[in-house]
């Protein structure tokens, strides 16, 4: 009986074994991810497609996760490779001279076959709402993960183009401009007559105050008395 029980558990130590030993050589295992960065065919035709900048360099990917950290060039026509890429889960990020991509998740798995070998698929997914798979098994040259734009970088932004009718909106001008109106106005009418209305003016004001001290005695009682 007890020799029953030792060849059992010895079969499950070595059962746990085969297991932890396929485990292990399955997360060694590597594959190559191929990509492409969906460049416009009217950039690719264009000149400066083929300038020296572009020679050395177009762009580049960064994947990584972890555990890995890869980055790899990318080619003119934006494709690129990363070799030896373990089973995992990674984020994609790409760079290039005139575009920007968005952020992907790369889940690189395998599944058993009938033969028990491990077949490797790789799901390449745009990392926002909502999350769809990209186009591509990322597995062979012929049908590599295909990355869209997203959007264009802006390296140059022209000024503000400044014109008359713009100017003349700005309160500061119309603020001027109406003082200086004004100001014509008060020269256009002559000096004597501006004289004239002067005196007028003082002695509406000396009448005035002549009538206030006649209606009100004991003000011009104090006024007197402070004088």
């Amino acid at each position: 009986m007890l020799r029953v029980t030792h060849l059992g558990l010895a079969a499950a130590l070595l059962l746990l074994v085969f297991v932890a030993v396929l485990s292990v050589s399955a997360a060694e295992e590597t594959v190559t991810y191929y990509g492409r960065l969906q460049m416009p065919p009217a950039y690719l035709r264009h000149p400066d497609c083929f300038q020296d900048l572009n020679n050395i360099q177009p762009g580049s990917v960064l994947l990584y996760n972890g555990q890995h950290h890869f980055v790899v060039p990318t080619a003119r026509d934006g494709t690129f490779s990363v070799y030896k890429l373990p089973y995992g889960t990674y984020i994609l990020q790409a760079e290039y001279h005139d575009f920007a991509f968005p952020t992907v998740r790369v889940e690189v798995m395998y599944r058993e076959t009938s033969g028990g070998n491990h077949e490797p698929f790789i799901r390449t997914l745009a990392n926002d709402y909502p999350v769809n798979q990209l186009e591509g098994s990322g597995l062979d040259e012929e049908s590599p993960a295909v990355i869209p734009i997203s959007a264009y970088h802006s390296y140059y932004i022209p000024r503000q183009q400044m014109d008359l009718v713009s100017l003349l909106k700005s309160p500061m001008v119309i603020m001027l401009l109406i003082s200086a109106l004004l100001m014509g106005l008060l020269k256009l009418f002559p000096e004597e007559e501006l004289r004239e209305s002067q005196k007028v003016t003082r002695e509406w004001q000396k009448n005035l105050v002549q009538r206030m001290s006649t209606n009100n005695p004991d003000a011009a009682k104090r006024r007197t008395i402070t004088k």
